[in-house]
């Protein structure tokens, strides 16, 4: 793929100060800003008649994740420090360091007791959401979607809102922009992508390349290992991930992708205080339609596909993907490869991966 062309792209605000007012929060860019209700968390953009009077406080943040609101209050999610990371279509790449949520609560006073109660449970939720690993974003391009997605965009795509041309699918605070996005405050709304984020300058053949490896987590079925497995019935996997493998060298861009997911049937893992809880295949009159759904949706996003199915072919394990493999031959069109990763590549014999690597080396070619 060659470059996607150098028409101006929309960029978000990246100077943005944080006024504090007994009354109200205002946020301000050197161009546009609004203020949010300390009482009811009601947002309205400031004009050229605000005129607030002098900020109790004032500091920099560098982004509004989001609003959320409790029983009680509104909570505003700022981004209080960033990293720059390495860059992603030659614009800068930044990793959150650290979050806050700003209170719009007054009117909890007049709360009652157990609304008292909730609404401190639920902030104190609040407190896990601000230490969320793995968030990256860039004020001048739009990290969800993937270069392949890019290149066949129409011209034009990249000068509106970036949280227009995101994929809801990987936008990790979509829920929380809502109000941002009613209230028209486009340049402030940042799509966060939860993931991982490496960018390399190397050589090949002595020719300078840049090298970027960006990985996307779904938010359609979130949760964490063993207590979500599966898949839906709508055929979302568990934990489904997409990994981009970027490419410049000589003024040409490449992508590579890889997606993977929990096994696309319906089964799940019962915790309890064993080493390897008990795995439970669900036995569902939908079973082929979810698996059906499953690789339609990625046919139609991606194109041709390999599944390579890496689980343990012995015990439980063996029996889910016995039950996999039994569906995959329902789907004659698609190329399924049944590969024991833990029997060919145990104790660290990462070279075995090669005997995969035949099996697939000829879908490499067509497709790269």
């Amino acid at each position: 793929m060659d470059d996607e062309g150098s028409s101006v792209g929309f960029k978000l605000y990246n100077q943005i100060e944080l006024q504090e007012f007994p009354d109200k929060f205002i946020v301000k860019s050197p161009d546009e800003g609004f203020s949010i209700d300390r009482s009811n968390g009601n947002i309205e953009p400031l004009t050229s008649d605000s005129c607030p009077g002098n900020p109790t406080k004032v500091q920099t943040i560098y982004g509004v994740a989001g609003t959320i609101r409790l029983v009680a209050g509104t909570y505003v999610l700022v981004i209080t420090s960033r990293k720059e990371v390495g860059k992603y279509l030659g614009s800068p790449v930044f990793r959150v360091m650290s979050m806050n949520f700003l209170s719009c609560n007054a009117a909890l006073k007049l709360s009652t007791a157990q609304e008292k109660r909730d609404e401190a449970y639920f902030t104190a939720l609040l407190k896990i959401i601000e230490t969320t690993p793995g968030l990256y974003y860039s004020y001048e391009t739009d990290l969800t979607l993937n270069f392949q997605r890019r290149f066949k965009l129409t011209e034009g795509w990249t000068s509106r809102a970036i949280w227009k041309q995101a994929d809801p699918r990987y936008v990790w605070n979509r829920n929380l922009l809502e109000e941002l996005i009613e209230c028209k405050l486009d340049g402030f709304i940042i799509p966060l992508l939860q993931g991982s984020f490496q960018a390399a300058a190397l050589k090949i053949k002595d020719v300078p390349a840049n090298l970027t490896l960006i990985s996307r987590r779904c938010t359609r079925r979130l949760g964490t290992r063993m207590w979500r497995r599966g898949a839906n019935l709508e055929g979302d996997t568990a934990n489904f991930i997409e990994t981009e493998q970027f490419l410049e060298v000589k003024g040409f861009r490449t992508s590579l992708l890889q997606v993977r997911g929990s096994i696309p049937l319906l089964w799940e893992q019962i915790v309890d205080l064993s080493y390897k809880p008990q795995l439970k295949l669900i036995n569902h009159e939908q079973t082929s339609r979810v698996v059906e759904r499953h690789f339609q949706d990625l046919l139609q996003r991606y194109g041709d596909i390999v599944a390579i199915d890496l689980t343990n072919k012995h015990g439980e394990e063996g029996q889910l993907s016995a039950a996999f493999a039994a569906e995959m031959k329902k789907l004659p069109n698609l190329r399924y490869i049944s590969f024991d990763f833990h029997h060919y590549c145990g104790n660290s014999n990462f070279d075995n991966i090669l005997l995969l690597y035949d099996q697939i080396s000829e879908e490499f070619g067509n497709q790269g």
